[in-house]
């Protein structure tokens, strides 16, 4: 069934409240969101440009409040989306970094590279998933229990490198001999870090160069982590969400049926109160 369409010259009948009208702005009561989930969902940054998009709802039925917001794609394709990711990855970089060099321990920039002979995208992720496995396994046993966060850079002929912010703290030359005896390049480096700040924006560094390439490689990520890599807490919003699908004209019919209940509108996470949510 295919989704209807508003007309372009339709506009609300009086009364009616329209979901573009009600913003948390022009909206009574609700809690702002801070920290990393306000970077999240600032409404004043370039919206998700991916349609067809669900809107989700979702009611507190405690203050008579009921939101409506349309959550992004989230995908490395939409230009905003991207954009915010790697502002949220910047903030994980820093967050980790502060986080291990606050326990004692040691951190570096690492680059290691692909191959030299490599000159096609598929080469390069034949041979790098070929060779990284060989190269991490004696990574690992070189520097038990390490940690780190690795961004992937796709050099102009297909070739791939790897920058990563690790706790392992092996000499260049390790990096080099390694790499080209596991099938990688004989080119890798390895800095110590200073402070944290630094490892923001080194994830940023290299994050704007993937996100500006078009033909990523399909299941290849752009941003890895360890498992145990420190991260901050963010709160849980305490609702159960609905999918309204992406008909907007269902929405608008929730939104002033709510309204004329006397209920109040928020649209945006912004409004959202997660003040009594523990975080996890």
């Amino acid at each position: 069934m295919s989704t209807p369409r508003r007309k372009a010259n339709s506009a609300p009948k009086a009364n009616e409240t329209s979901i573009r009208d009600v913003t948390a702005d022009n909206v009574p009561g609700g809690r702002k969101a801070t920290g990393l989930n306000a970077l999240k969902n600032n409404p004043t940054q370039t919206p998700c440009e991916t349609p067809y998009r669900p809107y989700m709802k979702a009611c507190d039925y405690a203050t008579k409040t009921v939101y409506f917001i349309r959550p992004d794609c989230k995908s490395w394709s939409c230009k905003p989306c991207a954009a915010r990711r790697a502002q949220v990855w910047r903030v994980y970089a820093d967050f980790g970094g502060d986080a291990l060099l606050a326990q004692g321990l040691e951190l570096s920039f690492v680059t290691v590279t692909s191959h030299r002979l490599v000159r096609s995208v598929t080469a390069g992720v034949a041979v790098w998933r070929k060779a990284w496995p060989k190269l991490s396994a004696r990574w690992r046993r070189a520097s038990p229990g390490v940690q780190y966060l690795s961004v992937s850079e796709r050099g102009k002929v297909g070739n791939f490198h790897t920058h990563l912010i690790t706790t392992a703290t092996l000499p260049t030359r390790w990096y080099k001999d390694n790499g080209a005896s596991t099938g990688l390049g004989y080119q890798a480096k390895a800095v110590p870090i200073v402070d944290s700040f630094e490892c923001g924006g080194y994830v940023t560094k290299y994050l704007t160069k993937a996100i500006a390439i078009h033909n990523w490689p399909k299941y290849w990520r752009r941003v890895n982590t360890s498992r145990n890599w420190p991260k901050p807490e963010e709160t849980e919003t305490p609702y159960d969400w609905t999918n309204l699908g992406a008909d907007i004209l269902r929405v608008k019919f929730s939104i002033t049926t709510y309204a004329r209940l006397g209920w109040t509108i928020e649209t945006s996470l912004e409004g959202l109160d997660t003040s009594q949510v523990q975080a996890t």
